[in-house]
C-alpha cells in the first residue's frame, strides 16, 4: 500500500469501524458537550460520512489506528458544524418546575462522584468517560486520540489517582463515612 494513495474502503471495513468505534465515538462526542443521545447520533453521522467519502480515505483500511484518525478527523468536523448550527438558531429554554430530587443514598453518591468528575481535567474526564461509561478499550481509546494504548493506560491511572483525590477531600462524602 502505498503512503499517500487513497485506499478503497469495503462495507465489511466499515462494519468493523463501527463495531471498534461507535463507543469511543460516542464517548468522544459527549466530552466535547453533546448529551449522550446527541452524540450516539452524532456518532452515526459519521460512519454515514465515512462511507459517503471512502473514497478519499487514505492508509490502510485493516488499520485501527489510520481508522481511527479518520473517524475522530470526521467527527470533530459534524461537531464544529452542528455547534455553528446551534448558535445560529439559539432560543431560551421554555419555563418548566424543577424537578425533586430523591435524596436516596445511590442519588447522593451519584452527585458527588459528578461533582468529583467536573473537577478534573478534560483530558482525565475523556478517557474515564471513554474507557468506563462507553465500555471502550485503551487500544480503541489510543486510536481515536491519536496516542499509544500505553500513554492512553497511563492517562487512566493518572485520572483514576487524581478522581480518588477529589473525593477524600470530599466533605460531604466524608461525613457520610463516619455516620455508618
Amino acid at each position: 500500500m502505498t503512503g499517500g494513495a487513497p485506499s478503497e474502503v469495503s462495507e465489511e471495513d466499515l462494519e468493523r469501524w463501527t463495531a471498534a468505534f461507535r463507543g469511543p465515538l460516542v464517548g468522544l462526542l459527549a466530552s466535547w458537550g453533546r448529551d449522550w443521545r446527541a452524540a450516539d447520533e452524532l456518532a452515526q453521522d459519521c460512519f454515514a460520512e465515512a462511507w459517503i467519502s471512502r473514497k478519499r480515505f487514505v492508509g490502510d483500511p485493516r488499520s485501527l489506528d489510520a481508522a481511527g484518525a479518520w473517524l475522530r478527523g470526521i467527527a470533530f468536523r459534524l461537531h464544529a458544524a452542528g455547534g455553528r448550527r446551534e448558535a445560529v438558531r439559539a432560543t431560551s429554554p421554555l419555563e418548566s418546575e424543577p424537578a425533586s430530587k430523591p435524596t436516596t443514598e445511590a442519588y447522593e453518591r451519584r452527585e458527588t462522584l459528578s461533582r468529583a468528575f467536573e473537577q478534573l481535567s478534560g483530558e482525565h474526564q475523556l478517557v474515564l468517560r471513554m474507557h468506563y461509561l462507553e465500555g471502550t478499550s485503551a487500544r480503541e481509546v489510543a486510536a481515536l486520540l491519536g496516542l499509544t494504548a500505553k500513554a492512553v493506560e497511563g492517562r487512566l491511572y493518572q485520572a483514576r489517582r487524581a478522581l480518588r483525590k477529589v473525593l477524600e477531600r470530599d466533605p460531604a462524602r466524608r461525613a457520610r463515612k463516619e455516620s455508618r
